[in-house]
């Protein structure tokens, strides 16, 4: 039986989330690790309301990062795309950092401010 004040949001952080955030970051030298975290992601959903909150917005972040980064592979033939790929790299390490930071306050992620870029 579980230990209701060792779950997840009751007083520890948000493990499974720290180590999605890790892998992401990870992802950025080597690309399986940040698939891998949103596999891990999508399996640890459902547990924990405060989780589940990070958790999705770990999976919305995988899913707009590889927009970016399409788009900006594309648009790199124009030369554009490297700004792209550079705002793609600012926005994703700004949430990560964001992410981990409520995560370590075991707080919920409510929102997102300045473009979606911070997680609050």
């Amino acid at each position: 039986m579980s230990d209701p004040i060792n779950a997840p949001g009751h007083g520890q952080p948000l493990q499974p989330a720290i180590i999605i955030y890790v892998l992401f970051g990870a992802g950025l030298f080597v690309p399986f690790a940040a698939l891998a975290g949103v596999v891990y992601a999508y399996v640890e959903r459902g547990k924990d309301p405060v989780l589940d909150s990070h958790l999705d917005f770990q999976i919305r972040t995988f899913w707009r990062g590889l927009l970016w980064i399409v788009g900006g592979v594309i648009l790199a033939f124009v030369l554009v795309g490297f700004l792209v790929l550079s705002a793609w790299l600012v926005w994703l390490v700004v949430r990560l950092i964001t992410g981990i930071q409520l995560a370590q306050a075991n707080q919920p992620i409510s929102g997102v401010e300045v473009f979606g870029l911070k997680a609050v």
